[in-house]
């Protein structure tokens, strides 16, 4: 059971290198980074200390890019080496609770084994040993007669498989059908259908299918590795089947309640897992609303229709099946994705049912050829060119939207008034309520009053200032939200952890959306080093909207110069940016002296900005060392001295180069953030720095340990919390 630890017990091992026995409990996946699988570990020692099991493991084993890995067996009994390290959680606005996904899979640490190396040293059989070999036989039947595109998405669609080219997931993504790859009530449906077809060709009673169809599920259930929308689709077919066979009515609602509560029994965490979401959430819109819109349809169709009434053609059946699990997911797409593509509606029409008859064929194709191997390459040729044709829809269909360019609607989640209108909305649509011409009358007369107070009352309410130092890994970017709706980014962060996946779309994009960021007014360049500058060239790849970019005068990131899409402002020492909201960037360094730069420059030359709203002021250094911090305490006039800084982000990540003594003495403020990646290997922040900060009296935040750090200012006082331990404070 996937559960919830009071206590870690892993606490004391992470960071630290450990040896491990355990089971192999799931099938490897070969990732671009190399071969990845499950262990239920029976041992974890960091010597002196050792632990019993079973702890769930995710281990990961390097591969040489021309290297065939040799791959475990579910079952193996295994000894391996490693470093264990701790799932990230919840680290910036919009991001991904990878640490709370795998605790939905009883997984709590992840192993990273850099020698690559496994001793198999005896099995551990379990009663599912004979189904998991068939599975993987017939993963080896898939393999031997249809080419490496068509069986990875065979393997896909029938057993869940992750093993799936990285640019076909790409595509059914795009197209918004992603579903398909992961087997869930759907898939569990058309295996149905193909049992129900055998038991009635075989002359079954209905009575009976029961004893034939869960065996069958359960079998499909083990092969597909005990996935909840698995469970769930079973637990309501059985439910169905059992009521057909003992002549009740159907009660589709009373199923699904039925599932879910099982579900939830077993692994209580699925409740928070975006999967289950969508997954119950598409039965549910399905469950209320697809009756009564067909219902609605065929009044329209038949309105002003004589004689035998028109009944809706298998297509627009297909259009409203479709807009009712939307209607029951978009919800959840806009909370946990950040976006959702019109195209779905097209894609879903087509491509669905496609995989659908793939998925039925593919499955008699392995059990022929498994019983029958001569019949394998015969059968074989087909099913491949009817995968290839999938593919080839499936690209032709993203190539529209493409030419299109307007499918993808970006947002973050729903509030909770946009929500509950949301939710009325679709009942009124799907016509559970009578609309009649007084109640419009008197909605558009309370509407119209609710919007006068609000225009009066909500300008008076206080504006705030949200500024957020993203938690980017060992780089620097920093969100800031302006009261008057102007929206900022100073940096976009570089090299984040995981090489193919740009920081842009793992960490400021996601942001943006979550917060319901259409454009930005600004982006700040401090300097033309990667850990600042690659997200911002990400974002402009993307198209996202930018108004102006700024940028040192001494910048020399060509990329950037040379593009003509955004408007570029070089600031020096003195340029003022201001807003009609009183929020002030005012750039201290560098000096107006325009010089050529070496990679060993570029630190100095950053952009040093003192941003201020109200008696609030925050001094943000770039990557500044110890000549510009002497040149500031010395050259920056009175007036700005004496104004009080609250918050200071450090500079360069907390170098012992930057950050000294009679800098952080002289601007004296309330709160430091450090914007530095965990485990990182130039040894930031430093000891000594962190040492004169305690010494100071200033609070210190770290994104590495903290998180994303979101400070809030009203112009009189800043509120902060951070993503990570929830810690928070008001000054």
């Amino acid at each position: 059971m996937a559960a919830f630890p009071v206590n870690d017990p892993l606490e004391n091992f992470y960071g630290n290198d450990v040896g491990i026995k355990g089971v192999v409990s799931g099938s490897p996946v070969i990732e671009s980074y190399g071969v990845v699988f499950n262990l239920t570990a029976q041992e974890v020692a960091n010597e002196p200390e050792m632990i019993k099991g079973p702890v769930g493991l995710r281990i990961t084993l390097p591969v040489q890019e021309d290297e065939t890995p040799s791959l475990p067996i579910p079952g193996d009994l295994i000894i391996i080496n490693g470093e264990l390290s701790k799932p990230q959680g919840l680290r910036n606005p919009g991001g991904y609770d990878y640490q709370l996904y795998l605790k939905s899979k009883g997984i709590q640490g992840l192993v990273y084994v850099e020698s690559g190396k496994i001793e198999t040293v005896g099995r551990d059989p379990s009663i599912f040993d004979g189904i998991i070999g068939n599975k993987t036989q017939l993963e080896t039947i898939s393999a031997a007669y249809l080419s490496k595109d068509v069986s990875d998405l065979l393997n896909g669609v029938v057993f869940g498989e992750k093993d799936i080219d990285s640019e076909i997931k790409l595509n059914f993504q795009n197209a918004g059908v992603t579903h398909v790859l992961s087997v869930s009530g759907l898939h569990v449906g058309y295996v149905f259908l193909l049992i129900s077809f055998l038991l009635t060709l075989l002359k079954v009673k209905k009575k009976h299918w029961l004893f034939y169809l869960i065996p069958a599920l359960f079998f499909y259930a083990v092969m597909t590795g005990f996935e909840p929308p698995v469970i769930r689709a079973s637990i309501m077919l059985g439910s169905l089947t059992l009521g057909q066979g003992i002549h009740r009515e159907k009660d589709s609602l009373n199923n699904f309640c039925l599932a879910g509560i099982l579900i939830l029994c077993l692994w209580p965490s699925q409740l928070f897992q975006p999967g289950f979401q969508l997954s119950m959430g598409a039965v549910l819109g399905i469950i209320f609303f697809y009756e009564s819109l067909l219902f609605e349809y065929k009044k329209l169709l038949n309105k002003k229709s004589v004689g035998k009434a028109k009944k809706p053609g298998p297509i627009i059946e297909g259009l409203v099946l479709t807009l009712c699990a939307t209607i029951g997911t978009l919800p959840m797409m806009f909370y946990h994705f950040k976006g959702f593509t019109l195209l779905s509606f097209v894609s879903n029409l087509i491509i669905v049912p496609l995989i659908g008859a793939f998925l039925l064929a593919g499955i008699l194709f392995l059990t022929i050829a498994a019983v029958f191997p001569l019949a394998g390459p015969l059968l074989g040729m087909p099913l491949n060119f009817f995968g290839k044709t999938i593919l080839v829809t499936l690209y032709g269909i993203n190539d529209i939207g493409d030419a299109l360019g307007f499918l993808w609607v970006k947002r973050g989640g729903f509030s909770i008034i946009e929500l509950l209108l949301f939710v009325y909305l679709a009942f009124l649509i799907a016509g559970y309520y009578q609309v009649r011409k007084t109640w419009v009358k008197n909605t558009v007369v309370v509407t119209g009053v609710l919007l006068g107070i609000c225009l009066i009352v909500l300008p008076t309410f206080p504006k705030n200032l949200v500024m957020t130092v993203l938690d980017v890994g060992q780089g620097d970017s920093i969100l800031i939200e302006t009261p008057g709706g102007f929206n900022y980014l100073i940096d976009g962060g570089g090299y984040y952890l995981e090489k193919d996946i740009g920081v842009s779309e793992r960490v400021l994009l996601p942001a943006l959306y979550a917060k319901n960021i259409k454009k930005l007014d600004g982006v700040f360049l401090s300097h033309n080093h990667v850990d600042h500058s690659q997200g911002v060239e990400e974002l402009l790849e993307a198209d996202f909207p930018v108004e102006n970019l700024f940028m040192s005068i001494n910048t020399n990131n060509d990329k950037l110069l040379n593009q003509n899409v955004v408007p570029i402002n070089l600031l020096k020492r003195g340029s003022i940016i201001e807003g009609p909201d009183g929020v002030k960037f005012e750039i201290l360094s560098p000096d107006g002296e325009v010089k050529p730069l070496g990679e060993d420059d570029q630190n100095n030359a950053s952009l040093v900005i003192k941003l201020s709203y109200g008696k609030m002021n925050f001094l943000l250094c770039g990557d500044i060392e110890k000549e510009v911090e002497a040149k500031l305490i010395d050259e920056i006039n009175e007036e700005t001295r004496s104004q009080d800084i609250q918050v200071i982000k450090i500079a360069h990540h907390g170098s012992k180069t930057s950050s000294t003594q009679g800098f952080l003495t002289a601007v004296d403020p309330e709160l430091a953030v450090i914007s530095v990646g965990a485990y990182n290997t130039f040894g930031h922040p430093s000891d000594e720095v962190l040492m004169r900060l305690e010494n100071t009296g200033i609070k210190t935040q770290r994104t590495d340990e903290n998180g994303a750090v979101e400070i809030t200012s009203n112009g009189e006082w800043i509120n902060y919390k951070t993503f990570v331990n929830s810690q928070g404070e008001k000054q």
